[in-house]
């Protein structure tokens, strides 16, 4: 029944973008953001520029919204209830820039002097996602349609470098090179500002005292029903808080259905701050196949990575071919004891981890939403 009235809504979608198809082109950029990071940066830079065509920003009501406002920047919420909004100013402009998966582009046909950019919401991957999922080919084949015809929207997908573009070729079924745009992840521009950095950094050590592990976890489908954490805290807590603060980045749900007592070794990030902040004030990161280590590589310090699950987790969700090789330092940590004995013993390697950003972050130089807003202006 669901697969039903999800080939039934498409098609109404399609019906709708048939009707908006004649209407002439404006010079607007229609922005879909699920993830803050890429638009903030993207919407400051084209302030900054004083580039500031009408702009329309339709949002997930998850994203603070008040880091998106400008006077040439129109915000509505991300909803089932503005799909034929969203399908009205997608077909009348010239750009539309879009950082996930969204169904609705299988219903346009842009036309040709329109462009379509894929800004994504990660700068690399650890995980497989989109065509390569391993649940991709369990899908019907109308889903797998839609999921192609989505891909064939993008005309440009943003990367950062060599290693993600080759990610991205397989993951949306890209077959020509000149769909990547090799201009770095705006997101990125935030860990270039140093003052700023200097700033927070400075702040976390007079707040908590002591140097700060930052334990930021993807997140599982399965935590949605069952909340876990894979750490041994109690262990944490034993080896490492005499030198240490343990920060909690957990997924809102974990962290809403998890019972975590703070106290002076254990703290939870909270939750309306971001993960930039985060990455920008923590001494040390302990991630598993997040998107995370791609940007703390650029502030030169210590990455653990902890996956109890690794076999499962490649099993159910798929890992990219040679994750152990990719990450620094080669195989992860799969016990609590042995990643909080090598965060006493400093096991962490500043070289490798510098080779790791380099691989990543070939593209991203400080000046990577500055050269989009670029490419913006060229097709307006």
């Amino acid at each position: 029944m669901r697969r039903i009235l999800a080939q039934l809504y498409m098609i109404i979608l399609r019906g709708v973008a048939i009707i908006f198809r004649p209407f002439n082109l404006q010079t607007k950029v229609v922005m879909l953001v699920t993830f803050q990071d890429n638009p903030e940066q993207i919407l400051k830079k084209m302030a900054d520029l004083r580039v500031s065509p009408e702009t329309i920003v339709f949002y997930d009501p998850r994203v603070d919204e008040t880091q998106l406002s400008y006077n040439f920047v129109r915000t509505i919420p991300l909803t089932f209830s503005s799909i034929f909004k969203r399908l009205y100013h997608m077909s009348r402009a010239k750009v539309v820039i879009v950082d996930n998966y969204f169904p609705e582009l299988a219903a346009l046909k842009f036309k040709e002097e329109a462009c379509c950019i894929q800004i994504w919401h990660a700068n690399g991957a650890l995980k497989k996602f989109a065509w390569e999922d391993k649940a991709t080919p369990l899908r019907a084949k109308s889903e797998q349609k839609r999921f192609k015809a989505v891909y064939a929207r993008f005309h440009k997908v943003v990367v950062g470098s060599d290693m993600m573009g080759e990610i991205f070729k397989r993951s949306f079924l890209l077959e020509s090179e000149d769909r990547l745009l090799k201009i770095g992840v705006p997101s990125t521009d935030y860990f270039f500002e140093q003052e700023q950095l200097k700033q927070i950094r400075a702040s976390y050590r007079e707040k908590y005292q002591k140097k700060t592990i930052l334990y930021a976890p993807t997140f599982r489908d399965s935590e949605l029903n069952q909340a876990k954490i894979l750490l041994d805290l109690e262990k944490m807590r034993e080896l490492l808080s005499d030198e240490y603060v343990l920060l909690l980045k957990l997924h809102p749900s974990i962290q809403a259905n998890a019972t975590i007592p703070e106290d002076d070794f254990i703290k939870l990030f909270p939750k309306n701050q971001s993960m930039q902040e985060a990455l920008a004030g923590a001494d040390v990161l302990v991630t598993d196949y997040s998107s995370s280590p791609f940007e703390f590589a650029l502030l030169s310090r210590p990455i653990y990575f902890f996956t109890p699950d690794i076999e499962q987790y490649d099993r159910e969700r798929g890992l990219v071919t040679g994750f152990s090789e990719l990450i620094p330092g080669g195989e992860p940590y799969l016990t609590t004891e042995s990643l909080a004995r090598g965060i006493l013993n400093d096991e962490a390697d500043l070289d490798e981890i510098a080779r790791f950003s380099a691989t990543w972050n070939k593209y991203s130089e400080g000046r990577s939403a500055a050269n989009l807003v670029d490419f913006i202006q060229k097709k307006l």
